[in-house]
């Protein structure tokens, strides 16, 4: 019976609308990083803590623009100080192609501060790459307390912007599978 009348309709050219809504909900924004990407982090890092300087470590994983999965860190060639660091295109590209070969895609950063942790200006204008599901990871104290993540400030990009994570869209996976 429906389907004869949708056939007389659309003749008519008046197609019935769906009988459904389409619904704008964007699907929820989530970080899943292993316990063992974490200490890869704190390592990355751990030169420039020794120095009291700012440090940098780039993440390795997956993303589908939702959701993102860490499962590596890479040290990049850098210049830092203690109150910024700079990854020369050369050393970013040398990233991205460890990241490739490996399979993988550069899914976000991880970057200390001095004092307490947050989105600068020059996080938002250094950002080399940026993409739907990318991440920033924001750590207090020079990342003295890595590899635990009390204090940090985490950032996932969509839409041309960066907006903070917080509590359940962070899961940290801790132990053997």
């Amino acid at each position: 019976m429906f389907k004869q009348l949708r056939t007389f309709l659309t003749a008519l050219g008046k197609e019935p609308a769906p009988a459904y809504r389409p619904v704008n909900n964007p699907a929820p924004r989530r970080l899943i990083m292993t316990q063992a990407s974490v200490l890869v982090m704190r390592d990355c890092v751990a030169p420039e803590i020794a120095r009291g300087h700012e440090g940098i470590a780039y993440l390795f994983g997956q993303t589908n623009g939702a959701t993102t999965v860490v499962v590596g860190a890479i040290r990049p060639e850098s210049r830092t100080t203690s109150g910024s660091f700079n990854v020369s295109s050369i050393a970013m590209a040398r990233v991205v192609r460890q990241a490739t070969d490996a399979g993988l895609q550069v899914i976000g950063q991880i970057h200390t501060h001095p004092g307490q942790a947050y989105h600068s200006d020059g996080d938002e204008d250094g950002a080399r790459i940026a993409y739907d599901g990318y991440v920033s990871i924001v750590v207090p104290n020079y990342g003295r307390q890595l590899p635990s993540l009390a204090g940090a400030a985490i950032y996932f990009y969509r839409n041309e912007a960066f907006s903070e994570l917080q509590g359940k869209a962070v899961k940290l996976i801790t132990g053997k599978f």
